[in-house]
This record gives C-alpha cells, structure tokens and sequence, in this order.
C-alpha cells in the first residue's frame, strides 16, 4: 500500500517516534500534515501576537497572524488590550490592510461598516434605508475576538475559548523562568518596525533549530572562530540544554568570572525584577536561545565588540507559516526600554549585522532551511520512510543541582527539547492528551 492511500493520521502515529529520536523525513513538507497543523496547533493552542511596547497609547494597534489568519491586536478606548479576526461581519473584507496605526475605528473599505476598536459594531451608511425597519442587530455583529493574555510583556492569544484549553501560565508552565530573564528583566521595547521576509522552508525547521540544536553552530556558523570573533568553533558547547516541556532553549555561560556584560546602568532593575537564581545566571550569559512551542523565537546572540564594547543584538521572532514548504520570517530587535543609548545604538547595529534580512548568520541558517525542505518535497514521491535522527543526549543524565525548573541538561549539545517539541506537536495532532 502506498503513504497517499494511508491515512496521515495513521502514518504519524506509525512513524513518529520522538521518544526514540525518530523523526520522518515526509513531515516538514506534507500538505495533509500541514492542513492538521493549522487546525490542530494554530487553531487552537496560544499564540505570540505583539509586545506591549507597541501598544501603548490607547486606540493603538499592530496587524498581526495567527496560523493564516490575520488579526488585529489593539488597545481599545478603554485601556484593555483585545486581538480581532481582520474580517469584516458583512462579507468577509479586511478591515484594515495597513500594518498598524491608531484609530478609535475601523471602516470595512468595501461597503462602510464599521466598528470601534473595542470590537462592538457602530453602524453602515444609509443603514435605515438598507436594513429597514430597525437596522442591524449591532451585538451579533461584533468582531469575533480571541482570548488574550500576555507575560513578560509579550502578548498571546488563542481561538479557545475560556476553559477549552489551558491558561497562558499553564501553557508556558517552566519556560516562564527563562522568559523572565529574556524579556522580563527590565522594562522591554520593540525598537523599530519587524524585519519580514519569505523562505521557501517549513516553519517547524526554525522552531526546532532555536528550540534544540546548538551543534550546527560549529559547522554553519564557523565563520565566528575564523573572523577571531570567537575562540573557537565549539562556542556552542557549553552552557545548559534545557526541555521545558515542548519549549526548549539553550545558555552559553561563561565559567569564569569576567562580571556581567550587560549595563552597570541596568543592574537595579534586573535586581528589582529577578530572584537571586535568576539573576546570577543573568550575570554568566554568553548566549541565549530558545522556542515558545509552536513558533515564537527569542535570542541574546554572542556579544561581541562593536566600537570597543561588548554588545548583543537581541532579537525576538516569528516564524509565520504560509503553507507546507513556505513561511515569513518576522524579526524584531528588543531591547531594554531604559538602556543607556550606546547599549541600544550598538546593539540595532549588531542585530542587522547578525540576525537580520541579510544577516551573516540568517544567511547560513536560511539556506540550510530551504534545502532541507526541498528535500523533504521531492521525498513525497518515495514509497519508503526516511527516518532522520534525534538521538542527540538521548542516554544523558539531568542535572539535579540546577536551580531552574525544566529538565535541565550540561552543556548544549542535545536534542532532548527537540524529541519533546515533537512529543507535544504529535500529540496535538493526533489529539491524545487533550
């Protein structure tokens, strides 16, 4: 029997593996498993829409996605911050196709109706004469709205509704320590308008890549040690590995003691924000790269000097699926909101020299990513499994010392929270554990 006459259900739960680090090949480009993957993980599970910082002035609001669908995340009137599908109530139109903006309403540029920013329907022209005698029913017409919340300054939401799914505390459940050293150190801010462009890869490569795999650095990213960036090419090594439960993320530390590199001017507030725990890790990072499952990224790059001081170029992304073997990466550089100005100058120039459109290390991982997914498109065709391998760290022990939660591993190079993100996607897809 061929794969196409096999139900794609049926062929996940055959082959994927993640307790035994088997992963098929077919998965990263199959058009059934990305149809699953819309309803089952976009649909359903939250999802990284904004960060506070672009939303502060009431009426404020930035046009985000969530799976395919665009959404509207706004500040209302009223201070509360609400996500909207971008969809008129009357036909379907988008309501507004500017990225963002701020407005007490929204004006359907189709037929005029329109609606406040609070969601509530306001009116149509000529509403009486179109909708005789009493016009339209404003409360069935309102925005169909998201549920929402945010952490950290970032902000979810999710197409569950209130008890169909877990809270956004649950969901993040261990990786809220680690956000809390990343984005909740100190007041943050998107500084700037986000990078987007389009790769002809799976979203899930990325995901996976700054969720799990800090081994590739020595080979695709060599060009640190032979730029005298860094010493050698196994920067990547050592630090901790961390599974959070379908989130993973990685620390480079250093074991000696040069003092933070971060700004003696921020020191109080990372104080003010962070348990003890927190910020003696703060104090040790070299790197820090992580995954909110599915597709939220977040990273402190290495620091390097940048006109005589050590700087990082902090980044936070998203990577957007637009089909199978197609997505758009989103990429903004965040930075503390009071930061002296060398600190965030030098760190925006770090980040587009970096991790950026035309970066040094995008271009490396990008290409990498279109050709795996090439290769997972043209395997559609074969009448066999290729199975990759995630045995990375398999047999390793966790450490029972580590003062974070999670399930915490020495030094980066593993895969243990690769196998758990595909624990937790299979799951969702086949909906077991729900």
């Amino acid at each position: 029997m061929t794969h196409v006459a096999i139900n794609v259900e049926e062929r996940l739960r055959a082959t994927v593996r993640p307790e035994t680090g088997e992963i098929p090949l077919f998965t990263y480009a199959d058009p059934e498993v990305y149809k699953l993957e819309l309803e089952r993980i976009f649909g359903r599970v939250w999802l990284f829409v904004a960060h506070e910082s672009e939303l502060e002035e009431e009426g404020a609001f930035v046009v985000r996605q969530m799976g395919e669908q665009s959404v509207i995340v706004a500040r209302g009137d009223d201070g509360e911050i609400r996500v909207f599908l971008n969809a008129c109530r009357h036909r379907g139109m988008k309501l507004t196709c500017e990225d963002r903006g701020v407005t007490s309403y929204w004006r359907c540029p189709y037929h005029g109706f329109t609606f406040a920013n609070h969601g509530n329907f306001m009116g149509t022209p000529f509403e009486r004469a179109a909708y005789p005698p009493d016009g339209l029913d404003r409360e069935r017409l309102r925005l169909i709205e998201a549920r929402c919340d945010s952490y950290a300054g970032l902000i979810f939401a999710t197409w569950t509704r209130e008890g169909e799914g877990p809270s956004l505390p649950d969901f993040l459940g261990d990786m809220r320590w680690y956000l809390d050293i990343f984005a909740g150190r100190a007041r943050m801010e998107l500084l700037g308008e986000a990078q987007r462009w389009v790769v002809p890869s799976s979203w899930r490569l990325p995901s996976e890549n700054f969720a799990s795999d800090a081994y590739h650095t020595a080979t695709a990213h060599a060009f640190l040690s032979r730029l005298g960036l860094v010493r050698s090419v196994d920067f990547g090594k050592d630090g901790y590995h961390v599974d959070a439960g379908g989130h993973g993320l990685g620390m480079g530390v250093h074991d000696d003691d040069p003092g933070s590199y971060f700004p003696d001017e921020l020191e109080a507030e990372y104080r003010s924000r962070l348990d003890d725990d927190q910020l003696a890790l703060l104090h040790r990072i070299k790197n820090f790269h992580g995954n909110v499952f599915p597709n939220l990224s977040f990273l402190i790059p290495n620091f390097i000097p940048v006109d005589g001081r050590l700087v990082t170029g902090m980044m936070l992304r998203v990577w957007q699926p637009m089909g199978p073997d197609r997505m758009q990466a989103w990429s903004w550089f965040l930075v503390e909101k009071d930061a002296p100005e060398w600190w965030k100058t030098l760190g925006r120039r770090m980040y587009v020299q970096t991790f950026s459109s035309g970066g040094m290390f995008d271009q490396d991982d990008t290409e990498v990513w279109e050709a795996q997914t090439a290769v997972a498109v043209a395997a559609r065709s074969r009448s066999d499994e290729v199975m990759l391998d995630y045995t990375m760290g398999l047999d390793a022990e966790p450490l029972t010392d580590f003062p974070g939660p999670g399930t915490v591993y020495a030094g980066k190079f593993s895969e243990a929270a690769g196998r758990s993100y595909y624990r937790r996607w299979l799951d969702l897809l086949l909906e077991e554990g729900r």
